[in-house]
């Protein structure tokens, strides 16, 4: 089996055209904003893009307000009584709007997975690059894994409906290539049928002037650990609230940002000492409370490269992950940067806490190594160059084939 893609550095000097689109903004934002500044965006497509908050220049920026105001409402009012079919609407609207805006005058298309099946035939008819870009693990992967822990919590309903898993399927198989951000992303493509010669790696990143390390140990508060991933079942929510619950700790706190949901509120009727919930909060807030924590803690059952998990790190604290986070791509070899539990593991989640808060010093000295590792080579400029790398490979391979077939 040939290997997947690597980062990699650009082979070539000319500057490719590239042409984004996504369904909201996401990490695909930073992609857009880096590719402008080195003059390769051809263009972005989103639902809405704000010249004076995105900083996209109004020329290269696409807004369709029907799916933005589609997927507010769907957000606000439907998705309780939709759930993901709604959702599945939205993208089809998308998809059908890109396919006749697009400007086909560009090297490469890349669209964020679930809205570009429609756009991708039509950009391949006329010999454009496509390159899927997936937020997350293989669909059949992220179905099968997160269904088996609904099904723990008495849930029988699939997360996704067959008919957005079919979609995502065939985009898989239309695109000519698929990024993804991490290495255990890449292992879950390859082992549901996905050639790794068709895989491009390029890891999320950090923006480094908000979230900044804390600079000193404090010794004389409690023992504080934070979950900033919402209260989420596919993030690991049950095996959390059982080990924290079986620490049964009245001197320490757990911080743990979201909402209790339907399918959550059953963890949590029975009090949990130290549990302290907060709302999310913009950014900076957000850096602040990470800088007031120990340790950062996030058990997934299914991600991608977790965003949050990134963050923290760069604010100086060690993380307690499973590798399904996708954090083997972030830490370096012996994991001088936390601790890696194996998923839906109660027991090793509780001996990584005990171990964290038993020596507190040494957790404060993984979180300098966290956040080292993090300004090393995760900003958001050393995600863009991995994208732009990407491209001009891509496209590098495209010339050399077609100048073999003269």
């Amino acid at each position: 089996m040939n290997a997947p893609a690597t980062m990699s550095e650009p082979k070539s000097s000319a500057m490719p055209r590239i042409t984004l689109a996504s369904l909201d903004l996401f990490h695909m934002i930073n992609q857009a904003q880096y590719l402008q500044k080195v003059g390769a965006l051809r263009g972005y497509y989103t639902t809405r893009l704000r010249p004076d908050v995105e900083k996209i220049l109004p020329e290269l920026a696409h807004s369709f307000y029907p799916a933005h105001y589609s997927l507010c409402i769907w957000r606000m009012y439907l998705q309780s009584l939709t759930a993901t079919w709604g959702y599945l609407q939205v993208c089809r609207l998308f998809d059908v709007w890109l396919r006749s805006a697009v400007a086909w005058d560009t090297d490469v298309l890349t669209v964020l997975s679930g809205v570009g099946l429609m756009a991708f035939r039509a950009a391949r008819k006329r010999g454009i690059l496509t390159v899927l870009d997936c937020g997350s693990t293989h669909t059949d992967f992220q179905h099968h894994i997160v269904l088996e822990e609904l099904k723990r919590n008495g849930i029988t309903k699939p997360m996704i409906p067959t008919a957005y898993r079919d979609l995502i399927r065939a985009e898989y198989e239309t695109a000519d290539y698929i990024q993804v951000s991490s290495y255990f992303v890449i292992r879950t493509f390859v082992e549901n049928g996905i050639d790794p010669r068709k895989l491009l790696l390029a890891p999320y990143g950090v923006d480094l002037g908000i979230f900044k390390p804390k600079t000193k140990f404090e010794e004389s508060r409690p023992f504080r650990v934070i979950c900033p991933s919402g209260i989420n079942l596919r993030k690991g929510a049950r095996v959390l609230s059982e080990a924290w619950r079986k620490l049964n700790w009245h001197d320490a706190e757990l911080v743990w940002i979201g909402e209790i949901t339907p399918q959550t509120e059953h963890l949590f009727r029975i009090p949990i000492p130290g549990l302290r919930f907060e709302s999310a909060r913009p950014h900076p807030q957000l850096a602040e409370l990470y800088r007031s924590c120990d340790a950062f803690v996030l058990p997934s059952f299914e991600d991608s490269l977790a965003r949050v998990m990134m963050e923290a790190a760069a604010c100086g604290l060690p993380l307690i992950v499973t590798p399904n986070t996708g954090v083997e791509t972030f830490f370096t070899p012996g994991g001088h940067e936390g601790w890696l539990i194996p998923v839906n593991n109660v027991d090793a989640l509780c001996e990584a806490l005990i171990e964290a808060r038993g020596n507190r010093e040494r957790t404060f000295l993984l979180g300098q190594q966290a956040s080292k590792r993090a300004t090393t080579d995760f900003s958001w400029d050393d995600y863009g160059r991995r994208t732009l790398a990407n491209y001009e490979n891509i496209l590098g391979e495209q010339l050399a084939r077609k100048r073999r077939l003269r």
